[in-house]
């Protein structure tokens, strides 16, 4: 890393996530709220509210809802000079609540989902300290040459690579398919993100040693496996050896909805790394209290709202 890169580079999807208003159920004549959503989107959304100079590569349709999407965006505090308007519809997704829990339905095909590569992926990632990609654009349909190329770019460039899971089972044919799409990224990245059902998805052990299955023999980068409500696993990992592994519990919230647990907890921590801190209890920490804040709302969380940065940092 040089002097002068700074701040968090996030490349990846916008969504336009649809939620019941009543927040129970999807019934003829239903009325439905709408937020800003995508992985990459919330998690840049997250960094750029706890305080770190924040960009975005997304895709953004130039129907109605973009329009919308992308004033909004304007808006808020992340940095949308490199969000492309592509002339297509938005993709949507619509949360419908389960008694046995939350489920997704996503229409995608046809959309503007993902993002789009400059012509020049050096320049792009060259002022930046961070760069943080996201496993939903990884399939070859999607970004997988793009992402490739962005985390090899961000490496010689000297740039810290930062990167979330995200496995989706209906995006990988095989459990294969999907590992050695992720080894092709993680021998480029420092920080890792993974919950359990991402390691279930690429079928290894969701455990610490099922992470070292995916890394090179000699790499080195700090890692975050989250479950839910359950501990998180964080691990030093020097020249191919776990070196330090912490746990942390997350608080107890009562939950809305657990969508964007994960890219709150990302975007927590890439903040606090961008701030200087190391520590990976500490990071583990804000990591899950950020994922706790998400969950009790529907839709993305105001950080500065609750006064959530200064609890944080």
């Amino acid at each position: 890393m040089s002097d002068s890169q700074r701040g968090v580079l996030v490349v990846g999807d916008t969504t336009i996530d649809l939620y019941p208003v009543d927040g129970t159920s999807v019934t003829p004549g239903s009325r439905f709220e709408w937020h800003i959503g995508g992985t990459a989107t919330n998690v840049a959304r997250w960094a750029a509210s706890l305080g770190s100079e924040t960009s975005l590569v997304t895709n953004i349709g130039t129907d109605v809802m973009g329009g919308l999407a992308a004033q909004h965006l304007t808006d808020g505090p992340v940095d949308t000079t490199h969000v492309t308007r592509v002339d297509a519809p938005s993709p949507l997704t619509l949360y419908v609540p389960k008694e046995d829990g939350d489920r997704w339905n996503a229409w995608v095909t046809g959309s503007c989902y993902g993002f789009t590569l400059p012509a020049d992926p050096a320049t792009l990632v060259a002022p930046y300290e961070w760069v943080h990609l996201e496993g939903v654009t990884l399939p070859t349909e999607v970004n997988q040459t793009a992402v490739r190329r962005l985390a090899e770019a961000a490496a010689k460039s000297g740039a810290y690579v930062s990167f979330d899971l995200n496995g989706r089972t209906n995006q990988w044919a095989t459990p294969d398919a999907y590992r050695q799409a992720l080894k092709d990224i993680l021998r480029h990245c420092d920080l890792i993100f993974a919950g359990t059902d991402d390691l279930a998805v690429a079928g290894i052990n969701r455990t610490p040693a099922g992470i070292l299955e995916l890394l090179p023999p000699n790499h080195s980068a700090m890692v975050f496996i989250t479950d839910g409500p359950a501990e998180t696993t964080a691990l030093t990992v020097d020249d191919g050896e776990i070196t330090e592994q912490v746990t942390a519990t997350p608080p107890s919230a009562t939950v809305a909805t657990t969508a964007g647990a994960g890219d709150a907890f990302a975007g927590a921590v890439l903040a606090a790394r961008d701030d200087g801190i190391s520590d990976l209890e500490e990071l583990a920490t804000i990591g899950n209290t950020a994922g706790v804040a998400a969950v009790a709302t529907i839709g993305p969380f105001d950080a500065d709202g609750l006064g959530l940065t200064d609890r944080l940092f």
